[in-house]
């Protein structure tokens, strides 16, 4: 198979202390084809001095003035690149060896896919791992052949416009890769948007060719969360709710999606809210978790039967000591990976 060249896009802002494990991360790949291009977006920090240490050709570091939003950051960094497929890293996340190699194959192989996209492993700064959103279900080794991956989807996981428009495709960007041909039809990341800007991508890339669009059920990068990347203040929860909204109102009013995919509206709009009330009570902030909840009693696309299922159980956790909130999480966790193993040897 040919190698076309992978441009990596790196945006950056005050992340010295994790950058250079990310670009060592870029390094190390086996596919070596590549182009790393980091735009660092005004940062005060050592990120240059840590970035100038590198001596590769393929490393291209451009520092410019505040933008202030990665959306902004990751399109400047898209009008430098150069290659014929197009991936995503940030600054504090790690690649695991073969994931290029591993995401640019079935565009190798089949010219029909416009993009590939796998699965994060959550870590957390000290990179120990964490719950992740989805859990990969180990194949037996003697069942992989070569270059197969050594994961299944778990059986509640589905590809599909439902689980796409309620945000159950776990669609984050340092596991994409799409084709440039692909990304100048489908154009750069929305710059009015604050938060979502990668979801609303997603989306405009699903309805430019849903076909097109492969999952490949494998852990392809590590997914760091710390607190210098969670945003603690309340304005950050209303920007976001405000941009996930605009997202919806366009989806379900203006956007060419299939006429069925209407009937999930109410899930659309009530994980708006879920979402951002989930990340409160993972704040700590639970008396604002209730006030994102209270907003969605009044929005009108939402079904009772939703807002029920959907919110009550995290208006109930709102009012649990911290402690106790995080324990319940955890074990929810656990029983939940034990139950799609369970089904997974059944259904074997």
């Amino acid at each position: 198979m040919n190698e076309p060249l992978i441009s990596v896009i790196m945006p950056t802002y005050n992340a010295g202390r994790f950058i250079e494990k990310a670009i060592r991360s870029v390094l190390a790949q086996t596919y070596s084809h590549w182009e790393l291009i980091i735009v660092d977006d005004a940062s005060s920090d050592d990120t240059t001095a840590v970035v100038s240490r590198f001596n590769d050709a393929r490393i291209h570091y451009h520092k410019v003035e505040r933008i202030g939003h990665p959306a902004g950051v990751r399109n400047t960094a898209l009008r430098m690149a150069q290659g014929e497929l197009i991936a995503f890293l940030d600054s504090d996340d790690l690649y695991y060896p073969e994931t290029l190699e591993k995401l640019s194959r079935p565009l190798r192989q089949n010219p029909s896919l416009i993009s590939v996209y796998g699965f994060a492993f959550s870590m957390d700064e000290h990179e120990n791992p964490l719950p992740n959103t989805v859990n990969l279900i180990p194949r037996h080794i003697g069942q992989i052949e070569e270059n197969e991956p050594a994961f299944l989807l778990p059986p509640d996981y589905n590809h599909t416009w439902e689980s796409i428009v309620s945000s159950r495709i776990s669609c984050l960007l340092a596991g994409l890769m799409l084709r440039r041909s692909a990304w100048e039809q489908i154009g750069f990341f929305n710059e009015t948007l604050c938060g979502p800007e990668d979801y609303e991508f997603y989306v405009r890339m699903f309805l430019h060719d849903y076909a097109g669009v492969y999952c490949l059920s494998d852990y392809v990068y590590r997914y760091r969360i710390h607190a210098a990347s969670l945003t603690k203040s309340p304005e950050h929860y209303q920007r976001v709710l405000k941009s996930c909204l605009a997202i919806m109102d366009w989806l379900f009013t203006q956007a060419p999606i299939p006429d069925y995919v209407k009937r999930y509206e109410s899930l659309a709009y009530i994980d708006c809210y879920r979402y951002l009330a989930r990340e409160r009570l993972l704040h700590h902030q639970p008396k604002i978790c209730r006030q994102i909840l209270a907003l969605a009693i009044g929005d009108r696309h939402i079904k009772p039967k939703d807002l029920l299922r959907m919110g009550l159980p995290l208006l109930i956790r709102s009012f649990l000591p911290t402690g106790f909130d995080g324990f319940l999480v955890k074990l929810r966790w656990q029983l939940r990976r034990k139950r799609q193993f369970q089904l997974h040897h059944q259904s074997c």
